[in-house]
């Protein structure tokens, strides 16, 4: 009898204890229910934050496919005219579209190493301006017109019959990388630029030296020097082998005095115009009295 009168006494504690449990958790309903409501209410926000975003995103790809199909200043000048009665909002979207294009713009230029670029034939190509410069002076500029639908490939272009062009294009990645073949070319470009103006600074600065030979492309140049106490001509030549750089690979001499040459103090002639300019290291042999 005890121990079921115990267990009835254990029945009715779990009883009240149940019953004690469901009241302590009925005023929290209220606080839930609101709490419930606030998170409805801010995901709904956020779902049309999200719909005006993509409105708008829709809204900018439009108005960047009109941008880039514009090919003539005329089109533009009438875009510019549309846009004083447009509303607030087309007005700051199409401000957005620019703003959008001009990033995309600069991203590219940083790309392609910050050379010139310019859309041609509806984007279906592209000229490329390669720009030369010697000692801080811009020299000329060259161009390549560039298909790039259905495949990357040259088209058109002004670089000089003897830089190596078509060799460079074989071994670029132009497919996937077209500065595999802007940053050689350019370097090319560059030192042929370079030598050119050298042998210009020659004649200019040293009317006693006389340019006996040289090639179009300045990777030979043949001079003549005079040397003062005994009036020995010395012909020298420079031999530019490395079409990418503006230094001789090899210097030889040549004149009546055999010995001349091979003389310590023309050993060293020889190393400056090995390791400087031309047009530089005369100017320290003439100081140094060894060339008139």
């Amino acid at each position: 009898m005890e121990g079921a009168s115990t267990k009835g006494v254990l029945s009715h504690l779990s009883l009240l204890e149940v019953q004690a449990r469901s009241r302590k958790t009925q005023p929290q309903q209220p606080s839930r229910v609101k709490e419930l409501k606030a998170k409805v209410e801010a995901l709904l926000t956020q779902r049309d934050q999200l719909r005006a975003e993509i409105e708008t995103h829709k809204n900018l790809k439009k108005l960047r496919a009109s941008m880039d199909k514009r090919c003539t200043q005329e089109e533009e000048e009438e875009e510019e005219e549309g846009m004083d009665e447009d509303s607030e909002n087309s007005k700051l979207l199409r401000l957005m579209a620019r703003h959008t294009q001009l990033k995309d713009l600069l991203h590219a230029h940083h790309v392609i190493g910050g050379y010139n670029v310019i859309k041609t034939r509806q984007g279906k190509g592209m000229c490329v301006s390669l720009a030369t410069a010697y000692e801080g002076v811009y020299l000329e500029t060259y161009n390549l017109e560039i298909d790039v639908k259905p495949t990357v490939r040259i088209s058109r272009h002004d670089v000089p019959p003897f830089i190596p062009l078509n060799n460079l294009a074989e071994q670029s990645s132009l497919q996937t990388d077209i500065r595999t073949l802007l940053d050689p070319l350019s370097q090319h470009l560059n030192a042929f630029a370079g030598r050119k103006q050298q042998l210009k600074l020659v004649k200019e600065l040293h009317k006693s030296v006389v340019v006996m030979e040289s090639n179009v492309l300045c990777s030979l140049l043949v001079l003549m020097f005079t040397v003062p106490k005994e009036k020995t001509l010395v012909l020298c030549s420079l031999d530019y082998t490395d079409r990418t750089r503006c230094l001789p690979t090899r210097v030889h001499f040549k004149c009546d005095d055999k010995e001349l040459p091979d003389s310590p103090e023309w050993k060293k002639h020889r190393s400056l115009l090995m390791e400087t300019p031309v047009h530089k290291a005369l100017i320290t042999m003439r100081k140094m009295g060894n060339i008139v």
